[in-house]
């Protein structure tokens, strides 16, 4: 199997199904829009056929990217580490072929949330485990990670992470604009003035 259908058969998310199916979407094909733009950021032409998929796991990375190299080979392999047994993925992963290259993009997404320094650390080390800190392990295969957001976050704290996380001259990860409503409101919990409060025994909304 090539590295992108390696990437397929390991998506086992009922989610990226049903959403697909729901959409008249099967292919999780990624808009024009949607190319142009990370293309843009990433200074390459994303083609139409590119594979998508979400919320998908980090262990099924290593584990195409090793099935792949290793082609010959059958299991069990020893685990050295990159295969940590958990649901940590990334929110979307865009993978494509140009020229002799495979190109793996992993984006992280947040909107009405933020994130937290320690739970990006965590990844960063796990994809420092797959890629290394130079990201070059894997032969023909080039890796790319982008923050998704309305807004560029100022307070991301990423000089532990790997370098091709951080590329120069900025030293910080790349990022792409994510579109939102600002009209979206959330429902809280608070005490009889309205003040937020996890005990409270009201509810409120606010923007």
């Amino acid at each position: 199997m090539r590295l992108i259908e390696r990437l397929a058969s390991f998506n086992r998310k009922e989610r990226f199904y049903l959403i697909g199916w729901a959409l008249g979407n099967q292919q999780f094909t990624l808009s024009s829009s949607f190319r142009q733009e990370l293309g843009e950021v990433l200074g390459l032409s994303i083609p139409v056929d590119a594979y998508a998929a979400m919320d998908y796991h980090l262990d099924w990375i290593y584990a195409s990217l090793f099935l792949s190299a290793e082609s010959a080979r059958s299991g069990p392999y020893e685990n050295q580490g990159q295969i940590g047994a958990t649901q940590e993925d990334v929110d979307l992963l865009v993978a494509f072929e140009l020229a002799d290259q495979t190109h793996l993009v992993m984006l992280e997404a947040k909107g009405a949330t933020g994130w937290t320094n320690a739970q990006l650390a965590h990844k960063a080390g796990r994809l420092r485990a797959i890629f290394a800190e130079d990201g070059r392990t894997w032969e023909l295969v080039t890796r790319h990670f982008i923050i998704a957001s309305p807004a560029p976050s100022a307070k991301l704290v990423c000089d532990t992470w790997p370098a091709w996380m951080t590329p120069k001259p900025q030293g910080k990860p790349l990022w792409l604009q994510m579109p939102m409503p600002a009209t979206l409101q959330r429902v809280t919990r608070c005490d009889p003035t309205g003040c937020a409060s996890v005990s409270g025994k009201y509810w409120t909304v606010v923007p």
